[in-house]
């Protein structure tokens, strides 16, 4: 899958799912521009709050989500056992 290209919405759902230690991405491109140069944007709550805790950009996300996700351990025989659990019981 192509985390970069992934929206907004979807990388902060699976931030918040797994917990990621990463703040959460501006919601456009527009906002990133306005509250990161100079003058009033950096005087906003969002920018003035501490370090751990600002917006930072959509890759930045996206990469922390990329790597959570290829360095998750998967054993195939249980996803096979809940797929063929949940086929059978749609409900």
């Amino acid at each position: 899958m192509s985390w970069t290209t992934a929206s907004v919405p979807l990388l902060d759902r699976y931030r918040l799912a797994h917990h990621l230690p990463v703040p959460a991405a501006f919601t456009s491109p527009y906002h990133l521009a306005l509250l990161t140069n100079t003058g009033l944007g950096r005087q906003s709550p969002t920018m003035a709050r501490r370090r751990e805790k600002r917006r930072v950009a959509r890759e930045q996300v996206a990469m922390a989500v990329r790597k959570n996700f290829n360095g998750a351990a998967v054993s195939e025989t249980d996803v096979v056992v809940e797929m063929v659990y949940k086929v059978r019981h749609r409900g």
